[in-house]
């Protein structure tokens, strides 16, 4: 698993962009498994983000991730706990198909605020 943290641009929102995520929010870039070899490092990443970085608002692009497993879902699970735990804390996903399958499969879709980015 690739994981990186992008800081990203503030965005005029008189002139949204579908393609863009809201201005203020921080977004963190997964690739490959998200599974039980990897999901420790993903919630590391989290915490690391609200701790270090102070971010609060994350938009977690789940794009490229190739599988995911319970204990991935766990992780996700516990990424917006983290999160919502913080005063203002939001946690978005942008999720591929993979993704939303094992979101269904395991009853725990509509526990996601989900963004309906480019490729979705």
């Amino acid at each position: 698993m690739n994981v990186a943290v992008v800081a990203l641009k503030q965005h005029d929102r008189a002139t949204p962009d579908a393609g863009r995520p809201p201005a203020g929010v921080a977004c963190l870039r997964v690739t490959g498994p998200l599974t039980a070899v990897t999901a420790p490092a993903f919630r590391a990443r989290i915490r690391q983000a609200v701790d270090d970085y102070g971010e609060t608002r994350l938009l977690v692009d789940l794009h490229g991730v190739t599988a995911v497993d319970a204990a991935g879902i766990a992780a996700l699970l516990d990424a917006r706990r983290v999160l919502e735990a913080q005063t203002g804390g939001t946690l978005v996903l942008r999720a591929n198909a993979v993704v939303c399958r094992a979101l269904r499969d395991t009853g725990t879709y509509a526990a996601f605020a989900l963004w309906n980015g480019p490729g979705m």
